[in-house]
């Protein structure tokens, strides 16, 4: 977890090297009256992304262990049935208590879904219109409100707007409007193993792809994002040969955020 005194700031940071469970943990620690996450998907898609890293977590916990669920099997239990324990591990997850009910439906906590960057764009847009929020920042005593962003790169890619100057414009916008209402920003790119899509439709149960011999993702603020998005007609969007001169998408936020361990 980030260090507390950096949430104490009003200093603008990103979440590095961290998962979408550990970045909802941080935000539901850490969030004040009147904080917001915005999502860079639709809701459904959310959902989805959500029991992907439910799953994956449950897998990491079932064969290293956890402080509240350390493995402890007896081998020679002939009762034991694997598939009710994951069960049971699912379940519980503290995702699945209340803890997902207060991200959703406290007070402090408001999420917006934006399916598209000009959605993300307008709805930050819109925070900086109301002229409230940057008081009641101001009288909370537990900290400073909380402006999240989850996923905006994600979100760019395969767009127009992927590329370093897309993305200048949209950080400063995010920077921009969270200095309007009072509130520290916090950015977070999240990536997890696909699931199958029937855990959405209420399989939680469902088994995962395994991903053990599968090459480790790296770090989305590790890609090469482009220096514009003009190329030539019929290149590909991702095709290293026209791309030209690139940047890391580290070296972009970084203009304004410091990056943190979650």
């Amino acid at each position: 977890m980030a260090s507390t005194s950096r949430w104490e700031t009003a200093a603008p940071i990103v979440l590095d090297d961290t998962s979408l469970i550990r970045v909802l943990e941080n935000l539901v620690n850490h969030a004040t009256s009147s904080s917001t996450l915005v999502v860079c998907s639709s809701k459904d898609d959310f959902m989805h992304f959500l029991y992907s890293a439910i799953v994956a977590d449950n897998k990491l916990s079932k064969q290293h262990g956890t402080a509240d669920q350390p493995i402890d099997i007896d081998m020679n239990d002939s009762n034991f049935d694997d598939d009710e324990a994951d069960r049971s591990r699912l379940v519980e997850h503290p995702l699945l208590q209340p803890t997902l009910y207060m991200l959703f439906a406290a007070n402090k906590l408001k999420v917006a879904f934006c399916p598209s960057t000009p959605h993300t764009l307008a709805y930050l847009a819109s925070l900086s219109l109301k002229p409230s929020a940057s008081s009641a920042s101001n009288t909370d005593p537990s900290g400073p409100t909380l402006l999240a962003v989850l996923n905006p790169i994600m979100q760019h890619d395969g767009t127009r707007s992927y590329s370093a100057q897309g993305l200048t414009k949209f950080f400063a916008a995010a920077v921009s409007t969270a200095h309007d209402i009072g509130a520290k920003l916090i950015i977070a790119e999240c990536r997890v193993p696909q699931a199958p899509r029937a855990l959405y439709d209420g399989d939680l149960f469902a088994e995962p792809e395994d991903a053990t011999n599968q090459p480790a993702t790296p770090s989305p603020w590790d890609e090469q994002i482009p220096i514009t998005n003009v190329k030539p007609k019929g290149a590909a969007s991702k095709e290293i040969g026209w791309q030209g001169r690139t940047v890391s998408s580290r070296d972009i936020v970084g203009k304004w955020c410091e990056f943190v361990q979650a």
